[in-house]
């Protein structure tokens, strides 16, 4: 079973996918589009952020150059270096819908930190997503928010508890659930899923299981993952 069944999510319906939240976005945004470029379609990797660019993957900041890009390759990253090397977005996400199969956008950033509630400025997510990845890594789980998250002094205020405060599973649900979390900005016609990930062990499958169950009682669908250290970031995907 493929990372987009997995999440519930259809690439023929779901066509511009946003991940936002902590640990596990870049290496889901790839294991999707791998999942697509096998099944013979286009993908467009963005980000109305910031990213890393993937190392292997063609990459342009001109989104006029995707169409012919996408004639030789399945997968192309968009966006434009900024003065730390890093990629912001070039043009709108919107746009490319017309010339591939899937666009692909990292909508927050964690400072890979596993759990984070956004500031008033995150996450940027394009009004024509269609789908919206709520990431969280399970290893916050036991953690203090001040030592663990980013942006703690939100996910304190969010849990209306001190930056001390040990997080629970039942924490995390919160979290991932709240319309000033997880939630932020995901409008009533985005299908919202989220993804549990760093379960690398049963303990923590556990807490990923208990989550879940805590998320599907407020009608939200979690997928629990974990990805091998060769896999994380998507580095050996491509």
């Amino acid at each position: 079973m493929g990372i987009w069944d997995t999440l519930k999510l259809d690439p023929d319906r779901h066509r511009m996918v946003a991940l936002v939240g902590g640990g596990g976005k870049s290496s889901t945004m790839y294991a999707l589009a791998r999942q697509v470029a096998d099944s013979g379609k286009t993908v467009v990797v963005t980000t109305t952020t910031h990213i890393l660019p993937h190392p292997k993957l063609p990459l342009t900041g001109d989104p006029a150059a995707l169409s012919h890009l996408l004639a030789w390759h399945r997968v192309v990253t968009l966006g434009r270096y900024d003065a730390r090397g890093k990629l912001t977005g070039a043009g709108d996400p919107a746009d490319h819908l017309a010339v591939t199969d899937v666009v692909l956008i990292e909508a927050d950033g964690a400072k890979l930190r596993p759990l984070k509630a956004p500031a008033d400025h995150e996450p940027v997510i394009p009004p024509q997503t269609h789908a919206v990845i709520g990431a969280a890594g399970l290893d916050c789980v036991g953690k203090p928010i001040g030592e663990i998250c980013h942006r703690p002094e939100r996910v304190a205020a969010l849990l209306g508890t001190g930056q001390d405060h040990i997080l629970t599973p039942a924490d995390v649900a919160a979290v991932l659930a709240s319309p000033q979390g997880g939630r932020k900005g995901v409008s009533p016609a985005m299908a919202y899923r989220c993804l549990l990930n760093k379960a690398d062990d049963d303990p923590r499958r556990a807490m990923g299981q208990e989550i879940q169950a805590l998320l599907a009682q407020q009608g939200i669908f979690s997928a629990i993952t974990y990805y091998t250290e060769e896999e994380r970031g998507g580095l050996c995907l491509f």
